[in-house]
């Protein structure tokens, strides 16, 4: 589990907004991403830790390492100025509302495999042998090593 902490302040420079009052609407907004194909397809939780007047800082879990993890939260720009177009119209800019600084980035490493659902364990698999972004050599060479202990694994069934 990948664990990220992100401020996001006010993309447009010139505007002033008070986020305290819309606390209700960001957790809103935090529930339907959360429920939504692509969060729940990939793995990932959005949840805000605080919310300041000019700041909300959020945490982003992710099953797996993400290059970009500000990406991800355009969905909370999508949903707010979607369904609320008439309050946050005025602070968009560049077609944002956030400015995303990542403060923090942890890794959970669980080993609780065994209470994995196969669909789970399906596409942890696949995103080993195909999605797979290796940031450092020994990642590379962990990915082999657990590859071919898989194949190892599986050799039986295949014959």
């Amino acid at each position: 589990m990948y664990i990220y902490t992100l401020e996001l302040t006010p993309a447009k420079k010139c505007g002033t907004i008070n986020y305290t009052i819309f606390k209700e609407l960001f957790d809103e907004a935090c529930f339907y991403i959360n429920k939504g194909l692509s969060f729940t397809r990939d793995g990932k939780e959005l949840h805000i830790k605080e919310i300041n007047k000019e700041n909300i800082v959020v945490t982003l879990n992710s099953r797996n390492s993400l290059q970009n993890p500000a990406r991800s939260l355009s969905a909370l720009t999508r949903f707010l100025t979607s369904n609320y177009t008439d309050i946050f119209k005025e602070y968009v800019y560049n077609k944002t509302l956030f400015s995303m600084r990542l403060i923090e980035s942890n890794t959970i490493n669980s080993n609780n495999a065994i209470d994995m659902s196969d669909e789970e364990m399906l596409k942890t698999l696949i995103d080993l042998l195909y999605a797979f972004t290796a940031k450092s050599v020994s990642d590379t060479q962990n990915r082999k090593k657990t590859i071919d202990q898989i194949k190892e694994l599986i050799s039986p069934y295949l014959k």
